[in-house]
């Protein structure tokens, strides 16, 4: 997975959100997933440039527990737990779910 700098992914994000552009035109002409895009623009719109940031973290087992109640509840993609959460790997709470079963 390629590694971006904060300053790429906030440009990116700015692009989108000003309205001129969407998704895919942005995801294609900078060679970007577009699930990605999208991840950063949500991870921004709750977090602001924090949610960009990369980041290591641990997360106690009271927090796991209470994301995926929290998606079950609400019926929330873990794409969008992820970006409420501020969880840089989306996968990880696919890892999680696997674990908690």
């Amino acid at each position: 997975m390629a590694k971006y700098d904060v300053q790429f992914k906030v440009k990116l994000v700015k692009e989108y959100l000003s309205g001129n552009s969407g998704y895919r035109l942005i995801a294609d002409t900078y060679r970007v997933d577009i699930s990605q895009l999208r991840y950063w623009v949500a991870s921004y719109q709750h977090h602001g440039v924090s949610g960009l940031e990369n980041k290591r973290a641990t997360y106690s087992a009271e927090f796991k527990q209470q994301v995926l109640q929290h998606i079950e509840r609400e019926g929330l993609s873990d794409r969008q737990a992820a970006a409420l959460y501020n969880i840089r790997s989306i996968g990880t709470i696919g890892k999680w779910r696997r674990q908690y079963r």
